[in-house]
């Protein structure tokens, strides 16, 4: 048996963490991170927001992530709606790419219908870096569940297997102390 590539996993913002120890109190319903073929960062693959059925009542608000009049809305709506029932496991909200080419909701999901990865959504030959996914959890999207959601999306996404790891898992006195520096940054404590 062939061994999987590894994809780290680079947290981009202190309040997963903060979350995830305890800090605050807010539930774990979204994350956003990047996935790097090395541990360093150095070497990108892509980057990813994800949101849980927990931030649902927030995110299907009108003019929260697209504008009711806007031509996707209702298609986001759908897909929501089928996420919640069940029939559908993810789906994708939004593909971004270096040249601000934002698709619409359809295509930015035709690739799962055409087996395709997500690379093959192209603008201008030039394929997507960063999408927003809406996945079909309830669970709090702690380390573990985050890992077993990236191994399970990973086949229909890239068209791959891969094994994920978290580049840097900070300890809870690192996440305090950086909580406390943003107290200290932001409202002078």
């Amino acid at each position: 048996m062939r061994d999987r590539l590894v994809k780290y996993i680079h947290i981009r913002h202190w309040d997963y963490w903060w979350s995830v120890f305890g800090i605050v109190s807010t539930s774990i319903s979204s994350v956003e991170f990047s996935l790097t073929d090395d541990k360093e960062g150095e070497k990108f693959y892509f980057h990813f927001d994800v949101y849980t059925l927990a931030a649902f009542p927030e995110i299907t608000k009108p003019g929260e992530f697209y504008e009711p009049d806007d031509a996707s809305w209702p298609y986001f709506m759908e897909y929501a709606k089928a996420l919640e029932e069940g029939s559908i496991d993810y789906f994708v909200g939004m593909l971004y790419y270096e040249d601000g080419y934002l698709p619409d909701i359809i295509r930015c999901n035709q690739f799962l219908e055409q087996g395709k990865d997500i690379f093959s959504v192209m603008s201008e030959g030039e394929p997507p870096y960063y999408a927003v996914l809406f996945i079909r959890e309830k669970r709090p999207l702690y380390p573990e569940l985050l890992l077993e959601w990236a191994e399970k999306l990973s086949p229909s996404l890239f068209q791959g297997e891969f094994t994920y790891k978290f580049a840097d898992v900070p300890s809870e006195d690192e996440a305090r102390e950086a909580y406390n520096e943003m107290l200290t940054e932001v409202i002078g404590i």
